[in-house]
């Protein structure tokens, strides 16, 4: 028929197709459309296949994108999915990011988070990261906080565990502020202990003293 030149458009040619039952599945027709050279472009390609109803889930879409190789990066999902109106929450976008296998360390997380512009604070990026699993001990929730550059300060570090219930005793913050390199003389120890409430009397300053080494002799 295009030899001989009885048609000459896409819509023409689709709509021949299917009245002569040439082709019936997404397959046939979008390789049939590639062949003749028809479509070039992602663009071209999903209004294509919304127009004739062949594409309707985000499933399907993501699927059929990857399949046939129109989309490769986060960047190009992201933007695609935001663009046709199929991904509209932090929810949606970690689920799928998750799903197709885009994201899969906590580094990639918070880039990813921070660079769309969904997380800006300190509790909105504890509470997601603790949403979706990504951290379970003080540890991994510290580490990472410092990675990122949460924060800075003695205070601000003791203030966040004391927040969020991760320190309770004298042992816990003592070994945590000797852990990360925080405390390391008699003064700042006892000054720290004392801000903080933790020790009060003489029996228990001293005994604390002896007990992490810091004095050995009655003189």
């Amino acid at each position: 028929m295009q030899t001989v030149g009885l048609f000459h458009t896409l819509e023409q040619c689709l709509n021949r197709m299917q009245t002569v039952g040439l082709f019936h599945t997404l397959e046939q027709c979008l390789n049939r459309m590639q062949t003749m050279g028809l479509i070039h472009t992602l663009e071209q390609c999903l209004n294509r296949m919304q127009t004739v109803g062949l594409i309707h889930t985000l499933e399907q879409c993501l699927n059929r994108m990857q399949t046939v190789g129109l989309i490769h990066t986060l960047e190009q999902c992201l933007n695609r999915m935001q663009t046709v109106g199929l991904i509209h929450t932090l929810e949606q976008c970690l689920n799928r990011m998750q799903t197709v296998g885009l994201i899969h360390t906590l580094e990639q997380c918070l880039n990813r988070m921070q660079t769309v512009g969904l997380i800006h604070t300190l509790e909105q990026c504890l509470n997601r990261m603790q949403t979706v699993g990504l951290i379970h001990t003080l540890e991994q929730c510290l580490n990472s906080m410092q990675t990122v550059g949460l924060f800075h300060t003695l205070e601000q570090y003791l203030n966040r565990m004391q927040t969020v219930g991760l320190i309770h005793t004298l042992e816990q913050c003592l070994n945590r502020m000797q852990t990360v390199g925080l405390i390391h003389t008699l003064e700042q120890c006892l000054n720290r202990m004392q801000t903080v409430g933790l020790i009060h009397t003489l029996e228990q300053c001293l005994n604390r003293m002896q007990t992490v080494g810091l004095i050995h002799t009655l003189e």
